[in-house]
């Protein structure tokens, strides 16, 4: 396993010296896109630990900065990683941001980085990357663990906050400044936070560091029509008990994709579990990371 520069950190960009085409992996493309993209790098913070490998993958608008505390947490388990998803954190922006994008990115990640089959942790739309890519490439997967999200299409309920991302914030000298402005557009005070996190210094005011309008325009949720394969191997879904993310027949849906899903449920918790039920998700993933730790033993061709 190959460690990020200055310790934890490796910033990304399109790859230099591997920059081409290169076919996309069957069976999660989009009826009418390409099947050939070009190549990148995610960027991505290595956590700590040793042993099998652990890659966390964040949701819509969130970056690895999001999961490193929950990460730091888990290295009793393997050596852990948080990446940056195209077009959010410190990963190259692209003019895509679909299904397949995501899924083929995060096979150039894995055999570039991991040392063996890895075992997957995904948030919401990392979650639905990290489903893609069980179902395009079992055999680079020792395990998936999917957090509040399920195989399908969600509605696109995302206007206030690209309505926020959207707001010029270069006049604003600090973050109280920040805090003011998107306040009319963003009244939660939690959620004003978390996209806050995406405001990065520029000169002596702040620029957005996601790919704003691409994101508006992914496909990546309704990709999931097209959803095909299966991962058979070690599955667990967290529900979250105070989201509407995971319904009922979403545990059937579930078991179709991957029939060895375990499915746990927090009652307490809403759509940031790691956020508002900390200690019983963390449970919940270290009972997981501890029964999988033996299948991230063979290597990578």
């Amino acid at each position: 396993m190959e460690p990020a520069r200055g310790g934890h950190r490796r910033r990304a960009g399109v790859s230099r010296g591997r920059r081409g085409v290169r076919e996309a992996p069957g069976g999660i493309v989009p009826r009418g896109m390409p099947r050939y993209r070009v190549l990148m790098e995610l960027s991505y913070r290595t956590l700590g630990g040793e042993g099998p490998p652990i890659v966390m993958l964040h949701g819509l608008f969130g970056s690895s900065q999001n999961w490193a505390g929950t990460g730091r947490r888990l290295v009793s388990q393997g050596m852990v990683y948080a990446l940056d998803l195209r077009n959010h954190g410190d990963s190259p922006h692209a003019p895509t941001h679909t299904l397949s994008d995501c899924v083929g990115d995060l096979q150039e990640w894995v055999t570039a980085h991991a040392q063996g089959p890895v075992r997957l942790i995904g948030h919401s739309m990392g979650g639905q990357a990290a489903m893609g890519f069980a179902a395009a490439l079992p055999d680079l997967l020792a395990g998936l663990a999917v957090l509040d999200i399920a195989p399908r299409p969600y509605p696109v309920d995302h206007e206030e906050e690209l309505r926020a991302l959207r707001t010029d914030i270069r006049e604003c000298s600090t973050r109280a400044d920040l805090d003011a402005l998107l306040a009319p557009l963003l009244p939660d005070p939690g959620v004003r936070q978390f996209i806050l996190t995406n405001a990065v210094r520029e000169g002596e005011g702040f620029r957005w560091r996601l790919n704003v309008e691409t994101l508006a325009a992914s496909t990546l949720s309704s990709d999931f029509a097209d959803f095909a394969g299966r991962f058979e191997g070690p599955t667990l879904l967290v529900a979250c008990g105070r989201s509407p993310y995971v319904r009922e027949e979403d545990r059937a849906l579930m078991k179709r994709y991957f029939p060895a899903v375990q499915i746990r449920t927090i009652p307490e918790a809403d759509h940031w579990p790691h956020i508002s039920a900390p200690v019983a998700l963390e449970k919940a993933l270290h009972e997981f990371l501890s029964r999988t730790s033996g299948n991230s033993a063979h290597r990578l061709q």
